[in-house]
């Protein structure tokens, strides 16, 4: 990996939140009161993917909005300290900041999860979001698919109009995995997680070529399927790629761990690593998130991937 004298500009797009995270050790039961853990997270996908890439060493911007509340003003501030691009942040005069609020306990095994993104309505590909673009010479963009259809669209026609800029597309949720499906040919690389494919192909995803074959049949030449316990697989073209997770003593939190997986992959391929490389840098970029309660990780940097001992058991299928 070497380090660019003039680094890659992205631009990503997309939800920029507060998560409230609660958590209480006691059981379920009927009491309305609980002894517990309430921590707030800088969360969302577009900011999870504009700090991650900051971090390892691209030139990274971010179109989001922010309430005028201060919530807008804690994330504002992150996101100033992490020295990403901020020109394209704005402030909302008719929503408040996203927020997730999300509650666990020791006896449940799911979480229970709240949250409002109207803010994300917002977001268009206006005159200004055009300039910015031009002005930067910005050639890659990273959509979050909390995107309405309408900007979705707007970004997929400017894609037509120049074909050498690069499209990386998130899936971000289940709900939402098949709401880019016809802009799929024009998706330079996809990401979803296991129950996002699943949503996508209407089956359980397993890491092998019929899974991959299903994905590239509806349009996804190019694509990540993280897999949780089972690693990931990778198709790019007509080679797949499968990968098992790397080993941790324990996980802290799930959370923001994709999209790290997604950053890290999309740093070596844009700099042209070979495959191998590129999942071997997104695995090291999810282990470190999955370690700690932040929805990134602050050690992630360009350095810290350039001496990390890679576990080298990838294949190709």
């Amino acid at each position: 990996m070497n380090a660019n004298q003039n680094p890659i500009k992205i631009l990503s797009i997309g939800n920029i939140s507060v998560d409230i995270k609660a958590y209480t050790p006691e059981e379920d039961g009927t009491e309305a009161y609980r002894d517990g853990n309430i921590e707030l997270v800088p969360g969302g996908v577009g900011r999870g993917m504009a700090i991650n890439l900051k971090r390892l060493g691209l030139d990274s911007y971010l179109l989001a909005y922010v309430g005028k509340d201060i919530f807008g003003d804690y994330l504002s501030r992150e996101l100033e300290e992490n020295k990403v691009n901020t020109t394209l942040l704005r402030r909302s005069s008719e929503y408040k900041t996203s927020l997730f609020s999300v509650m666990s306990s020791a006896s449940s095994k799911t979480a229970s999860c709240i949250y409002n993104t109207n803010i994300v309505r917002e977001i268009t590909l206006d005159n200004e979001v055009r300039n910015v673009i031009e002005r930067e010479n910005i050639k890659n963009i990273c959509m979050d698919s909390n995107l309405t259809h309408e900007t979705l669209s707007d970004f997929y026609e400017l894609k037509k109009e120049n074909p050498d800029f690069f499209i990386f597309q998130n899936a971000t949720a289940p709900d939402l995995a098949r709401k880019t499906l016809e802009w799929a040919p024009l998706i330079d690389l996809f990401a979803c997680n296991e129950y996002e494919a699943e949503a996508i192909i209407g089956e359980s995803p397993e890491a092998d070529l019929p899974t991959a074959d299903k994905m590239q049949a509806l349009g996804f030449k190019n694509f990540i399927i993280t897999l949780g316990s089972r690693g990931v697989m990778v198709r790019i073209g007509n080679q797949t790629y499968i990968q098992p997770p790397y080993k941790l003593p324990k996980i802290v939190d799930t959370i923001g761990a994709g999209d790290a997986f997604a950053s890290g992959f999309l740093m070596g391929y844009l700099e042209k690593a070979n495959i191998k490389q590129c999942i071997n840098y997104g695995l090291a970029c999810a282990k470190e998130t999955l370690l700690t309660k932040q929805t990134t990780s602050e050690i992630l940097s360009r350095a810290y991937l350039e001496t990390y001992q890679f576990e080298e058991n990838s294949g190709v299928i």
